[in-house]
């Protein structure tokens, strides 16, 4: 006989809910079924196609100040004088851009601009098969998809850069396009058996091979127990399915049933595995260089005071750069040189290292962490004396799954190195693009020391200590639980990382001594960073999350056959938050740094208004935030012949509170609803109709609240 990994039964009504709620994305398929031999084989499929469409136009609040329309960026770069000698032209200042209305960061619009009201930003045609073959104690099973997204891949998007001509593509990029514009996957690939000793009375499951680990009680909720990497484009894509959105990790997993309540399981991860962000260009995106294909779009510096300057353009504009090298080299290291010309000199060199950071594409801009080293283990308990209640307790050791940003300080020294001779910084960077004229790259710019450069990094080694239960009251479904992590990364406020790499680095080279020491990692840290030097951009923090879930079946009500509803809602305290004037940490569109501007020598006067036109307005992350998540979901059976058809809406409040950055859980007053009216035929046809609303949050922090959208999907399975 099959025994399942897990010995235990949850009550019928848990059962029921688990039942009601994935009815809300899965169609029961009509599968092959075959015997081969002792093996029973089954495979489904299922296919589908879904669009969805903008019903809201952008709001230019949260769209950069440099992309207002009236702004024409005609002419902005190095150019040659009458009489030969380079200039550059910017032909805007800061003051005039700051007047227009917008955010004060290029870093994050992409994906608003590149789609206008009433633009079909997903037409996804997909593919999803599993294939199940089981005997008496072993077995395999294997899922794997295939999507392509004409809206994506077959339509030109809306923005075009205003310096270079290009589009913000994601499928220009071949790993942005495998996440948001066709691929075909390999998801679950594991094999499997099922043992027993002790005569039948231990019953044991291995399992081996790629899949995923659903831990934990949480529903809507994430940042839990639960540790399993997520694509969120896929799951935000048209009729989504979270086993599509869920990326197996490959691992092995032990159950062993030890008396007749308590069992064990246990993992240990061979293999690491990322989630994947919205790609940058695509609706949801609000970052536009840290996903895949984002360092075509380099970090743009400045608070919004320069036009986007994507890595076209830089390349373009180094290679003009790299004709006149010679002739800057000779005015900075000849004697007969005046101080003035030294410092225009360097001033063109240093152009546009001070208005953009570098992020180097594949594994050069990346720190991902080793594969091995996780695992976990969790005992599971059964008690009928306490009605009926299943509690657990775990244990892990994980690596990060989403990515914090650290950097690598630029080197401004305008010198060479005394002992070797080496050429420093400036020097060294004019010395590369003479030796290179003409034939810089994306591939070879960032061997130019005088640009700073940003780092994506997954730290190992996080804690996690858990609890949770499940159980009934009345008619109702209660679960919950508590999870505590040691060592979990927190991102740094991005400005503090950037004033750290591009202008503490003017000041330490003699350029602008009034920028020395403003950002805060040098005080948090007790050491500045040096030039070139790597700016790590994250603390480690401790963090606990508790959470509840209740969901109760209500039966016929209303009018409809079943009505369900579920609530959950959940909080999380950082345990040691830094104080606001000791280290501000990262939160959504915080775009400029909290007042008041501190140097070496304390507040500078002033400095903040020429720098960002003064400090950030957005509140910037808390210690605790929490929030509540509302489902609610009327069926009605055989409303026409053999068609079922089923009414859902989901509302979501951050109540109190922002989380910093990469949890991505809480931002107070962010709201959304989602209200869908689906049909089944016969379980082999579905369709589904949703409108999708986001509003709120204090400030601009909520950077999703003008994608209005309305979504549709049909799917067939066999």
């Amino acid at each position: 006989m099959n025994i399942r990994p897990n010995t235990f039964s949850k009550s019928p009504l848990a059962l029921g809910v688990a039942s009601a709620l994935l009815a809300l994305s899965i169609v029961p398929a009509q599968a092959a079924t075959f015997d081969v031999g002792n093996f029973q084989v089954v495979f489904d499929s299922t296919f589908s196609y879904g669009g969805s469409i903008r019903t809201e136009d952008r709001n230019f609040d949260t769209i950069s100040k440099v992309n207002h329309p009236r702004f024409d960026w005609t002419g902005y770069g190095y150019v040659v004088d009458g009489n030969g000698r380079p200039n550059f032209n910017s032909v805007y200042a800061s003051s005039q851009i700051w007047q227009e209305p917008g955010a004060y960061s290029s870093n994050g619009d992409a994906g608003n601009l590149n789609y206008d009201r009433g633009d079909m930003f997903s037409s996804m045609f997909k593919g999803l098969h599993e294939l199940s073959i089981s005997g008496d104690k072993i077995g395999l099973f294997s899922r794997f998809m295939y999507f392509y997204d004409f809206a994506v891949a077959d339509q030109d998007p809306a923005y075009i850069n205003p310096l270079s001509g290009n589009r913000v593509d994601p499928c220009s990029d071949t790993g942005a396009s495998e996440l948001a514009c066709k691929d075909f996957r390999l998801l679950d690939a594991y094999v499997y058996g099922n043992f027993s000793f002790n005569d039948g009375m231990n019953p044991v499951t291995i399992r081996v091979g790629n899949q995923v680990l659903s831990w934990g009680e949480s529903t809507f909720i994430p940042h839990g127990i639960n540790i399993t990497p997520v694509d969120v484009g896929i799951l935000r894509a048209p009729g989504a399915d979270l086993k599509e959105a869920f990326i197996p990790v490959g691992m092995v997993t032990l159950s062993i049933g030890l008396t007749e309540n308590l069992s064990t399981e246990l993992f240990y991860q061979y293999d690491w595995e990322q989630s994947y962000l919205p790609v940058p260009g695509s609706y949801f995106s609000t970052n536009d260089f840290a996903g895949r294909g984002g360092y075509a779009q380099n970090v743009q510096l400045g608070f919004a005071g320069n036009p986007d300057i994507d890595m076209d353009f830089l390349v373009d504009q180094m290679n003009t750069l790299s004709m006149f090298a010679p002739q800057l080299l000779q005015a900075i290291t000849n004697p007969n040189s005046t101080a003035q010309q030294r410092a225009d000199a360097v001033s063109l060199a240093i152009a546009y290292p001070t208005k953009v950071t570098l992020r180097p594409a594949g594994s050069a801009g990346e720190v991902k962490p080793k594969n091995g080293g996780q695992y976990g283990i969790k005992f599971e308990y059964y008690s009928q004396a306490l009605n009926d209640t299943e509690f657990a307790l775990y244990y892990m050791n994980y690596h990060s799954r989403v990515p914090v940003i650290s950097g690598i300080a630029a080197d401004f020294t305008v010198g060479a190195n005394p002992q070797t001779g080496e050429l420093l910084g400036v020097l060294q960077s004019l010395s590369y693009l003479a030796q290179n004229q003409g034939q810089i790259t994306s591939d070879n710019i960032a061997n130019m020391n005088m640009f700073s450069q940003a780092l994506l990094e997954y730290p190992e080694d996080i804690k996690l200590y858990g609890f949770s239960f499940n159980t009934t009251v009345g008619g109702t479904s209660v679960a919950g639980e508590i999870s505590y992590r040691q060592d979990e990364p927190l991102q740094i406020d991005d400005v503090e990382i950037l004033y750290a790499g591009m202008p503490e680095q003017l000041a330490n080279a003699g350029l602008r001594a009034d920028l020395a020491g403003i950002s805060q990692i040098g005080r948090a840290f007790g050491n500045k960073v040096g030039p070139g030097e790597f700016a790590q951009g994250y603390i480690l923090s401790d963090t606990t999350q508790a959470q509840m879930t209740f969901t109760h079946l209500f039966g016929p009500m209303a009018g409809a056959d079943n009505f369900t509803m579920l609530a959950e809602v959940g909080g999380i305290t950082i345990n040691d938050m830094p104080a606001y004037d000791e280290l501000r940490l990262n939160g959504p569109n915080t775009d400029r740094s909290g007042g008041p501007l501190i140097g070496d020598n304390g507040p500078v006067q002033g400095l903040h208004t020429g720098l960002s036109d003064g400090p950030e307005t957005n509140p910037f992350p808390t210690k605790s935030a929490w929030g509540y998540r509302i489902l609610a979901k009327a069926d009605y059976n055989n409303v026409l012949a053999g068609v079922n058809m089923s009414q859902r809406l989901v509302f979501s409040h951050d109540v109190n509170g922002i989380t910093p950055d990469p949890l991505f859980m809480f931002v107070e007053g962010r709201k959304s609803a989602a209200y869908a009216v689906s049909f089944d035929y016969l379980s082999k046809w579905s369709a589904e109709v949703s409108y999708n609303l986001f509003w709120g949050g204090k400030g601009t922090t909520n950077n999703v609240a003008d994608r209005d959208f309305v979504s549709f999907n049909i799917k067939y399975s066999i």
